[in-house]
């Protein structure tokens, strides 16, 4: 089948003869959307509500992994503090793996609860951007 041009003002194949026409038509589409969809007066306010969920969730996200990150190197720790107790006989090297040990679990608390800490301090954050909560 041949291409036939666009009866319209555009090129062949139906592509616009200037490329910012497209971007133009796609931003348009994209702010009805957001607008419909997050059910928003005005589209900045559709904007500014996506932008506020997102960043609602990347802080959502990094507070989860760093928590699991901190709670996988805890049980680590425990794990290595119990088969030291195990395993050594009472000595030097002994006592230097489970100090080893229980400073990895202090750590991992301490990172654990400064997650949490992050989460309490900078989730409001998300909701600070003028205009997010008015819809």
């Amino acid at each position: 089948m041949n291409a036939k041009p666009y009866p319209a003002a555009h090129a062949v194949g139906g592509a616009t003869p200037n490329p910012w026409e497209a971007l133009v038509d796609e931003a348009a589409a994209s702010t009805r959307r957001l607008t419909r969809e997050l059910h928003a007066a005005h589209p900045a306010h559709a904007g500014l509500a996506a932008l506020a969920f997102h960043a609602n969730k990347a802080i959502a996200g990094q507070v989860s992994l760093a928590w699991t990150l901190a709670d996988v190197a805890r049980r680590q720790g425990e794990a290595f503090v119990t088969a030291a107790k195990r395993t050594l006989p009472e000595g030097p090297m002994r006592a230097a793996l489970l100090g080893a040990g229980e400073m990895q679990v202090r750590f991992a608390e301490t990172a654990a609860q400064r997650a949490l800490g992050f989460g309490r301090r900078f989730g409001h954050l998300a909701f600070a951007f003028p205009g997010s909560g008015r819809c």
